[in-house]
Parts: structure tokens; C-alpha cells; sequence
């Protein structure tokens, strides 16, 4: 849990917080300018351009529904495409974020055949069975079912991450570990 509180930031806005944010605009490609620590103009564009691109009310304010979609992209921007027979972190991640979506599915979150994903283990080899949990994910979330866990749907597994919190919640619990 962070320790961290928010500050919501805005044209005028300077500090470490600013430049926190143009450095992850920055990464996510939105933001050309210099990493300064002044929210100007071109930082005010940067955000907004993100809000756009993530169709969510672009004032170039970042409150907290702004920020939890900035850690949420980061997030998936730091994860490697993997597909079966790669072994590591990001292999325990993805078995690890299927089980919790085995737990959460105990509502019927989702419309899997089985009911479950079927993650057994959490052992960072990608085999036949992740391939087979992630193409049933794949499949329930209405993506390219190829068992190949790139951008898209790494994204939409940060929504398990993310599950049953608001933005704040997303924000203040540090939820993507990048505080």
C-alpha cells in the first residue's frame, strides 16, 4: 500500500509530481517535451491527448481517473509479449492474475466453459495449460484467441488487478506498484 497521497495536477502545477507524470506521458508516447517538472501547455496537450485516446472527458486535468489509467498503461507497457515455452516474472504474472480471475469468476465474472481458467500452478513456465487458460480468457474477453499474451491482452488482464476498485482505489493502493 502506498504512503504516497495524491495530488491532483493541472496547468500551473510544478514539483516531482510533474515530472513523475511527463516522464510516464513520455513512455507511453504521448509527450514530446522536456521532463521539467512545469505543467505547461505542451504537458496540458499530453494529457489530453491520453484522455482522448482513452475516451474519458479530456479537460488535461489528472485526477485520479486520469492517474489509475496512466499507471494502468505503464503497467502493460512494461510487460514483455510471452506465448508458450517462455519461462519467467512475467509468466508468473499472467498465472498468478488468472487464478485470482478463477477466484473473482466464483460470481460468474465471466462466461468460461468449465466455469474456470484452470491455472493449477504458479511455476513461471508458460505450457499447455496457460496457453489453454489464456485462450479461454482470450475467448470470454472477446480478443484474438491465439494463447500469445501481447498488448491487448495484457490490458485487459490489468482489469483483474484493478477488480472492484474506483480510480481512487486503483491510485491510493498503489494497485499497479508504481508509486
Amino acid at each position: 500500500m502506498s504512503t504516497a497521497t495524491f495530488a491532483r495536477l493541472q496547468e500551473g502545477s510544478t514539483g516531482s509530481g510533474v515530472t513523475k507524470l511527463q516522464q510516464r506521458l513520455k513512455t507511453l508516447k504521448f509527450y514530446t517535451g522536456a521532463v521539467d517538472g512545469v505543467f505547461g501547455a505542451n504537458t496540458k496537450a499530453a494529457v489530453i491527448k491520453f484522455q482522448q485516446n482513452n475516451a474519458v472527458t479530456a479537460d488535461g486535468i489528472v485526477g485520479y481517473l486520469t492517474e489509475s489509467l496512466i499507471e494502468r498503461d505503464i503497467w502493460v507497457s512494461q510487460r514483455q509479449p510471452i506465448q508458450e515455452g517462455d519461462r519467467g516474472k512475467d509468466v508468473q504474472i499472467l498465472q498468478q492474475l488468472l487464478k485470482d480471475a478463477d477466484e473473482l469468476n466464483k460470481n460468474h465474472v465471466w462466461n468460461v466453459p468449465g466455469g474456470t481458467f484452470g491455472i493449477g500452478s504458479v511455476d513461471g513456465k508458460f505450457g499447455s495449460n496457460t496457453k489453454a487458460a489464456v485462450i479461454k480468457f482470450q475467448q470470454a474477453e472477446k480478443l484474438k484467441t491465439d494463447g500469445v499474451v501481447g498488448a491487448v491482452t495484457w490490458k485487459m488482464l490489468s482489469g483483474i488487478k484493478a477488480f472492484d476498485l474506483d480510480a481512487s482505489g486503483v491510485v491510493d493502493n498503489n494497485v499497479f506498484g508504481l508509486a
